[in-house]
């Protein structure tokens, strides 16, 4: 099975296939701007085409698969996600580069990307799943943090950012079990959120 084939969806989202006709889309979305702080610093430059170019042209490996999400109920861009160091031998992935506009946080919108991209994860056999996330970046590690993902540990001083700084990086995982139990809390909190 392709991580990206068929499209990645559930009720609310659909995660497709990151492609050069989503440029102009992307960049009106602000999605840049609110990720600068976060994203690593690439060779090609820091632009927002060096990394959009830098994205596609991974994306033609088996080890970086990106994703433009969208509601489903409106059909409106609501996103993008991305599966990074994907090893099928070693049956691992990397789930980063999530992003949603302002208005979507807090929204079932955000659990239901997390939640099409594991359970895809699962389809694949996949037996764990790692998050790369700068320790500056409170907000996504307690995120996720709540799905159940354990601190393996903290790489120092790993990676210089978009705005020059050096970033020491948590590296959480999910392994066996954890990432079907990640899927439960996923549902049950996408419930919650409609319900309220």
């Amino acid at each position: 099975m392709k991580l990206h084939k068929p499209a990645l969806e559930n009720d609310l989202v659909r995660l497709e296939l990151l492609k050069e006709d989503h440029r102009e889309m992307i960049r009106q979305s602000g999605a840049t701007e609110s990720m600068w702080e976060w994203l690593p610093v690439i060779s090609t430059g820091t632009s927002f085409d060096s990394y959009l170019d830098y994205c596609l042209m991974a994306g033609k490996t088996d080890e970086f698969v990106p994703f433009v999400v969208y509601d489903k109920a409106t059909g409106q861009f609501a996103g993008l996600a991305a599966y990074e160091n994907v090893s099928r031998l070693h049956r691992r992935l990397g789930i980063n580069f999530i992003w949603h506009p302002p208005e979507l946080r807090g929204t079932a919108i955000v659990p239901a990307t997390q939640l099409a991209l594991l359970e895809r994860a699962i389809v694949a056999r996949i037996r764990r799943v790692d998050y790369y996330l700068p320790t500056e970046n409170e907000r996504a590690l307690r995120s996720v943090e709540r799905l159940g993902a354990r601190r393996d540990g903290v790489l120092r001083s790993y990676m210089r950012s978009a705005s020059g700084n050096w970033t020491d990086v948590a590296v959480l995982s999910l392994v066996g079990d954890e990432i079907k139990a990640a899927t439960l809390l996923l549902r049950d909190r996408i419930r919650q959120i409609q319900l309220a």
